[in-house]
């Protein structure tokens, strides 16, 4: 596992294990809202200005509000076997501490199915809370998120729809 640390509002900047980007690196490009990697490309909902590009350690994009919250986007291209959406959300949540799931719903992304699910919970004892969207599209798993504290995460949610709901896979 790979950890992240991305400062949450109200709260010292903590590491987001698992649930925050796990493999390839910030090597991409951003143009617009339209995401390259190699053979990898997608496009994104518009963010306000607000949010701002950060570069982390793993993954492809991470997006920083000042007053608190981070959404990201990642997707890993390798055989992962045919594990469900519901088994992927669940290993986004290694690491979280007392998880407690608020809800879990299937949704259209991109014209294929997807899963999203709103958790609470904690890491190293600082109260978080997720919004995840994750998608399997053309032997690619996506992993869309919104982490933040919950004092903050109400304000954050509409720019995360806008977020994962422009998302799309674009052939290269």
């Amino acid at each position: 596992m790979h950890g992240v640390t991305v400062p949450l509002a109200n709260s010292p900047s903590i590491p987001l294990l698992a649930i925050l980007l796990a493999g390839c690196g910030t090597r991409g490009t951003l143009s617009g809202t339209l995401y390259r990697d190699g053979q990898l490309a997608f496009r994104i909902g518009a963010l306000p200005s607000e949010w701002r590009r950060v570069q982390v350690a793993d993954g492809q994009l991470a997006f920083h509000h000042d007053g608190g919250g981070t959404i990201l986007a990642h997707a890993t291209c390798e055989a992962r076997g045919d594990a469900s959406l519901d088994v992927l959300t669940n290993h986004l949540l290694f690491g979280i501490e007392d998880p407690r799931e608020r809800s879990r719903t299937p949704l259209s992304l991109d014209g294929r199915r997807a899963l999203r699910t709103r958790v609470d919970g904690a890491l190293d004892g600082v109260p978080v809370a997720l919004d995840l969207v994750v998608l399997k599209k053309d032997s690619c798993t996506y992993d869309l998120e919104l982490a933040s504290s919950p004092e903050v995460f109400a304000h954050r949610q509409a720019d995360f729809e806008r977020f994962f709901i422009g998302f799309a896979r674009v052939s290269s």
